[in-house]
């Protein structure tokens, strides 16, 4: 066996590896000639930087207003106060939680026991999906939707209650 001779891998290997660096060598040599002439008074100015959103959060000073009031009302002397309206705040939001968490299980458990306990429901088709695959594949997802709608709506009316009740 003869251990001098090239290994045909090895000959493309460095071949690609040749034409790598030879195209690296001309783009950087073209870099280069662009940018020679260019004198750093005849560059333009950078723009002013601009943010951009995509959406704006309702009421956010709003919150931020109430917030710093609670803090004003905490710092006078009434710690017991502002810290009751925040854990009210909480309870309510953690309430909500749990009531829909409870309604979504509620619904996603209800599915498969009404197959079981109706085994005729398995076999019905509608539309001509078999209603399984149409409740379980299908019907769940605009209900997630809707819970979440739901949820967020009402969480932001919570929170502009207690903004409105701790400005009054």
């Amino acid at each position: 066996m003869n251990t001098d001779a090239a290994d045909p891998g090895d000959i493309l290997e460095k071949d690609v590896q040749a034409a790598v660096h030879a195209a690296f060598r001309e783009t950087a040599h073209a870099v280069a000639q662009a940018t020679a002439g260019h004198s750093s008074a005849g560059r333009a100015k950078p723009g002013k930087r601009e943010r951009i959103v995509l959406a704006q959060r309702r009421n956010s000073r709003r919150v931020v207003r109430t917030l710093a009031e609670l803090e004003d009302r905490t710092s006078v002397g009434l710690t017991s106060v502002g810290e009751t309206l925040v854990r009210q705040l909480v309870r309510v939001q953690l309430m909500l939680s749990i009531r829909l968490m409870l309604l979504t299980v509620g619904v996603l458990v209800s599915i498969p026991l009404a197959f079981l306990l109706v085994p005729s429901l398995v076999t019905t088709d509608v539309l001509g999906l078999r209603l399984p695959w149409l409740l379980l594949g299908l019907v769940v997802y605009p209900f997630f939707v809707m819970v979440a709608w739901f949820y967020n709506r009402s969480a932001d009316r919570n929170e502009q209650a207690f903004a409105e009740w701790v400005e009054n």
